[in-house]
């Protein structure tokens, strides 16, 4: 088992990493631009966007007093406001800074960040997440699940 400080900082990680690859290889091997520039600039309000559901996602959580860390047992199980559309609007908003990202470097090889970013929170990320929240809300949270999507 990966211990939890390395755990927690896995998707931030993930995010710095997927974007700084992006930018490697939209420089290096950059295929074809597929966002000219000036649209490519549309990118800056989808991570303005991203940064700005991160920061409420965060307060909400804060709020509540529950836990922030991907492999952290929550105190609480929050399930309205962005909660009652998406499992993981945290996650959604790292997803959208990547994606921003990629927009404004406008090649096909940078949209390798939002792929990476989305794959390693479906992947390894949230199932941990699913996994404490089952065992910590049992049939209310199963419940949940049946009602809201996982991401959108």
């Amino acid at each position: 088992m990966i211990p939890s400080k390395i755990y927690n900082a896995v998707p931030d990680a993930t995010l710095v990493c997927s974007i700084t690859l992006a930018y490697f290889l939209d420089r290096n091997f950059p295929i074809v631009t597929i966002i000219p520039f000036p649209a490519s600039l549309m990118g800056w309000l989808v991570i303005v966007a991203g940064i700005g559901l991160a920061v409420y996602i965060l307060a909400a959580l804060k709020s509540k007093h529950t836990s922030t860390d991907a492999s952290g047992v929550p105190s609480e199980f929050i399930t309205h406001g962005l909660y009652s559309f998406s499992r993981n609007p945290f996650y959604l908003s790292y997803v959208a800074i990547a994606t921003g990202a990629a927009f404004i470097l406008g090649s096909l090889a940078a949209f390798a960040a939002p792929v990476i970013c989305f794959a390693v929170m479906h992947l390894m990320i949230i199932p941990l997440e699913e996994r404490n929240l089952q065992k910590k809300f049992g049939q209310e949270y199963a419940r949940y699940k049946q009602s809201v999507r996982r991401w959108i």
